[in-house]
């Protein structure tokens, strides 16, 4: 390891860096390996996603016939009458043309970021405030081209065109790569529906179980309870540290089971379930746990 040692200057520091300093009797020690590996992070980074948006900017002038720059365009108005701006990766010289450009990827043991996908949701929101003819969402990573068509289906505006560009700078519609794309990928499950999964949930809880209180982001934490189906539209739960059982319903099971793909991809936090839009719960720690640990036993029985 190869440090720097600090007695000043420490505001010199970018605040992103600063969790690699090591304070000892008023001396700050910066980690300079890990400070190189993280500055060497963020400079590929910027430098795939300036070579995306470049490729895509070569493809809309070849297909379009005309040129594309970064610009501002109006996206509403501010409470004092002035109009509201937000920069576009790409915006046609006519103005009726807008793309934004992104170089996500998946992490790299194959999971969905959830911060590069609420990046890319924000993206889409910016391309509905604007008004214009055509309006591109322009994707170079195929794996989360498809984990983002799929999850963001009926989410957004139909005015948008996701757009994949693959390696070679020729991009492709959604509706052409869903032919070559897709068909090569192996084809995900069918969801087991509702009232099946119950049955095999409660005939799982027909004896008391012992469940480990489970989230996605911190996994096995906190207090571990027991729980069993007596009979019912409801399971039973039995915590440690509360004075009186629960009574879980099924029709809670069901709201977290419906969005149990976006819950476990990190799309959607556990307070969604709590006072989320749509669904409110107050037992979704106790079903949430449930449901992973019913999840786990059933792919170990296989």
């Amino acid at each position: 390891m190869l440090y720097l040692c600090l007695t000043r200057g420490l505001e010199k520091v970018p605040k992103c860096f600063r969790w690699l300093l090591t304070e000892t009797n008023g001396t700050y020690l910066l980690n300079l390996t890990d400070y190189s590996l993280k500055c060497y992070t963020l400079s590929s980074t910027y430098e795939r996603g300036r070579d995306t948006e470049n490729a895509a900017e070569k493809w809309l002038q070849n297909k379009f016939n005309i040129s594309f720059s970064r610009r501002n365009l109006q996206v509403g108005s501010k409470s004092n009458g002035k109009p509201a701006l937000h920069n576009f990766d790409l915006v046609s010289e006519d103005n009726q043309i807008v793309a934004e450009v992104k170089s996500h990827q998946l992490t790299k043991g194959g999971n969905i970021p959830s911060g590069k996908v609420s990046d890319t949701y924000q993206a889409c929101f910016m391309l509905e405030k604007v008004t214009t003819k055509k309006k591109l969402l322009i994707l170079s990573d195929p794996k989360f081209f498809e984990i983002f068509k799929r999850y963001s289906e009926g989410k957004i505006s139909k005015e948008i065109e996701i757009v994949l560009l693959p390696n070679g700078n020729e991009a492709k519609k959604p509706n052409d790569v869903r032919t070559t794309t897709l068909q090569s990928m192996p084809k995900k499950p069918k969801k087991t529906g509702f009232d099946i999964f119950w049955y095999r949930l409660t005939s799982w809880l027909s004896h008391r179980q012992r469940i480990m209180n489970w989230t996605v982001k911190s996994g096995e934490i906190g207090e571990d309870f027991e729980a069993v189906h007596a009979g019912g539209n409801y399971v039973i739960v039995y915590p440690n540290s509360a004075l009186h059982v629960q009574r879980v319903p099924k029709n809670d099971f069901q709201v977290i089971y419906e969005k149990w793909d976006e819950y476990v991809a990190e799309l959607i936090p556990r307070s969604y379930f709590v006072k989320g839009p749509i669904a409110h719960t107050r037992f979704s720690k106790y079903i949430i746990s449930i449901i992973h640990q019913y999840l786990n036993n059933e792919k170990s029985e296989r």
